[in-house]
């Protein structure tokens, strides 16, 4: 067994850095940053995905959630609105939405749309997973209700 650890070498633990705006993420190669524990709008217990590679975010990412954070209360208003409406049709029980995740794209250039994720729980419902999403810089959002 020594010889295996010898040539195979030990697994290194994913990296992990205590960022001063994303806080405490860990790199997971094919996800990229995550912090399951990041408070956004005053919500706790948000899962934050940041589409970056093992060197971190980058600062257009950082620049872009700044931008996204400071338009708090009017973009969250809409982006609650918007998930209503997606769940009108819908035979769920009436609850509170509750962001659970937020993604961050990459930005860099290529044929990948930019395309940011915002999750919401619904109280009471455990079947559907609720969200909006931008390619605009949250100009336009569309929003879905997925099972």
């Amino acid at each position: 067994m020594g010889f295996l650890r010898r040539l195979f070498g030990e697994p290194t633990p994913p990296p992990e850095i205590d960022h001063p705006l994303f806080g405490p993420i860990r790199y997971s190669r094919p996800d990229g940053w995550q912090n399951r524990a990041f408070v956004l709008w005053g919500q706790g217990d948000v899962e934050l995905l940041l589409d970056a590679g093992p060197l971190g975010p980058t600062t257009r990412q950082e620049d872009e959630f700044v931008r996204f954070r400071d338009a708090g209360d009017a973009l969250l208003a809409r982006c609650l609105a918007a998930v209503d409406e997606a769940r009108r049709g819908m035979a769920v029980s009436p609850g509170e939405f509750r962001i659970s995740g937020l993604t961050i794209p990459s930005f860099e250039t290529g044929p990948q749309p930019r395309l940011w994720t915002l999750w919401f729980d619904l109280e009471g419902d455990d079947h559907f997973m609720y969200g909006v999403q931008s390619d605009d810089e949250w100009r336009t959002l569309a929003a879905f209700a997925d099972d």
